[in-house]
């Protein structure tokens, strides 16, 4: 890929990562109580707008690229074969989400939703860090597995909840952040390899 098509890639990540931080935090302190939820939400907010201004700097950087060449990208192409597995990982990411909900609303267990939906998209992760080479993926994958399946089986409703949306509502901020400071090493280093085997197929 080109710096210019990875740093828009890079750029659409940040975005993701801000909003569905901001949305964690949110749902954490709303399960807390009205008054915590004051307090955090301005505060996710304000940071959220901090990292989303800073990620529209990051695209003026690229002013050359529009979005839509990447659909003009050749047949067998690198590129072609990324877009490709990116829509793979995220259809197999929201089917997932959708069954996880239709399985604990017929088991009557809706305690269970928000937890298993913040371990399928953590899960979601491991396959875009290879698939981008960014290796905060595979951390943000890992750590969010590990808060989303201690939640499950240690805590009970409430408790569980507040514990996986500020987990991974703070852990999504922490990686936004990261790959913002850090984008133009991302960039340089991401742009041009090619992250999948040859022939490989997804």
């Amino acid at each position: 890929m080109s710096r210019e098509q990875y740093a828009w890639g890079l750029s659409n990540g940040v975005r993701v990562l801000t909003i569905s931080g901001v949305f964690w935090l949110g749902l954490a302190a709303w399960t807390t109580g009205f008054g915590i939820l004051l307090i955090t939400l301005p505060l996710a907010l304000f940071v959220g707008g901090v990292l989303i201004r800073a990620n529209v700097r990051l695209r003026r950087r690229f002013p050359g690229f529009s979005p839509r060449s990447l659909g003009e990208a050749p047949k067998g192409s690198l590129t072609r074969r990324i877009i490709v597995s990116f829509y793979v990982v995220t259809a197999a990411q929201w089917i997932s989400i959708v069954l996880v909900g239709g399985i604990c609303s017929a088991l009557h267990r809706p305690d269970l939703i928000w937890p298993l939906v913040g371990l399928v998209i953590s899960l979601h992760f491991l396959p875009l860090g290879r698939l981008f080479g960014v290796r905060a993926y595979y951390l943000l994958g890992m750590i969010g597995t590990v808060i989303t399946v201690f939640s499950i089986l240690e805590l009970t409703d409430g408790l569980r909840l507040i514990t996986v949306g500020f987990g991974l509502g703070v852990l999504m901020i922490c990686g936004a952040a990261y790959m913002v400071a850090n984008a133009g090493s991302l960039v340089s280093a991401g742009a041009g390899k090619s992250n999948l085997p040859t022939g490989s197929s997804v």
